[in-house]
C-alpha cells in the first residue's frame, strides 16, 4: 500500500503526518524550525496520535532546546543544499551573504533566531523574484486573468488560490525547491481560476501543460534530504 501525507493540527501546532505501511510510530522534530514530523501505520486513529503526541511534549521541548543551541549546518536554497553559519557576534549591519561555493553566511544578528528569521526573509526575496518572472509567462501562456499574489509561511499548503478575488497565496518554503516544483505550483493555482475542485477538468488542464506533472507533485511531497 502506498504512503499518504497530510497534516493534524496538535493544541494549535500543525504536525506534518505521513501514514506508511509500518507497524510502529515516530516522532521527529525537523530542523531548522522545530516543526513536527509523525509517521505512523495507515490506519491509526487521529485522536490517539495527538494524545500519543502531547505525551511526548518533554522529548519534543528537550530535542528543540538542543536544535536551538546546535542548528543545523545547511540550508535548503532552490532545490540545492548549501552551508550555512549564522554569526551573532560580528558587529556589522544585518545582513545575509550568499554564494554558490560558500553557501550562506548571516551576519549582524544579536541571536540565532534573528539570523533565521532574517535567513528566512531573504529566501522569501528571492523567491518574491522567481515569481515575478515565472507567473507572467504562464499567465499568457495558459491566458489566465490578472492576479493579486502573495507569500506566507504555510504549514499545510503549497499554494492556494481565491477565484472571488483571484487573489493566489505562495508558501514561502517554496523557497527551499527546485524551480521546476515551483513552476508546478505556480501552474497549480492558476489552473484554480478556471476550475475551482480537483475534479478530471482540473487535471486535463494541467496535464495540458505539465504533462509530467504527476512526477513533480510526487517530489514536492518528498521530504529534502
Amino acid at each position: 500500500m502506498k504512503s499518504e501525507s497530510g497534516f493534524l493540527e496538535v493544541d494549535g501546532e500543525v504536525v506534518e503526518v505521513r501514514r506508511k505501511p509500518i507497524r510502529h510510530w515516530h516522532l521527529r522534530v525537523v530542523p531548522p524550525d522545530g516543526h513536527l514530523r509523525v509517521s505512523i501505520p495507515l490506519h491509526a486513529d487521529g485522536d490517539a496520535v495527538s494524545a500519543w503526541i502531547r505525551g511526548k511534549s518533554a522529548w519534543v521541548q528537550k530535542h528543540r532546546s538542543r536544535l536551538r543551541r546546535d542548528p543545523p549546518d545547511r540550508v535548503w536554497f532552490f532545490g540545492v543544499a548549501y552551508p550555512v553559519k549564522i554569526s551573532p557576534d560580528e558587529p556589522a549591519n544585518p545582513a545575509v551573504l550568499f554564494g554558490e561555493r560558500e553557501g550562506f553566511l548571516v551576519r549582524g544578528v544579536r541571536n540565532l533566531d534573528e539570523g533565521w528569521t532574517l535567513l528566512r526573509a531573504w529566501q522569501g526575496e528571492q523567491l518574491a523574484r522567481c515569481l515575478a518572472e515565472m507567473l507572467p509567462r504562464w499567465q499568457e501562456r495558459m491566458r489566465a486573468p490578472a492576479v493579486h499574489w502573495r507569500i506566507r509561511p504555510c504549514t499545510s499548503i503549497w499554494g492556494s488560490c481565491t477565484r472571488a478575488t483571484r487573489r493566489l497565496t505562495f508558501n514561502l518554503y517554496l523557497a527551499e525547491r527546485s524551480s521546476e516544483l515551483i513552476e508546478y505550483v505556480v501552474v497549480h493555482e492558476l489552473a484554480h481560476l478556471f476550475h475551482a475542485h480537483h475534479g478530471p477538468a482540473f487535471w486535463a488542464m494541467v496535464a495540458r501543460y505539465l504533462p509530467d506533472w504527476q512526477q513533480r507533485r510526487s517530489a514536492l511531497r518528498r521530504p529534502l534530504g
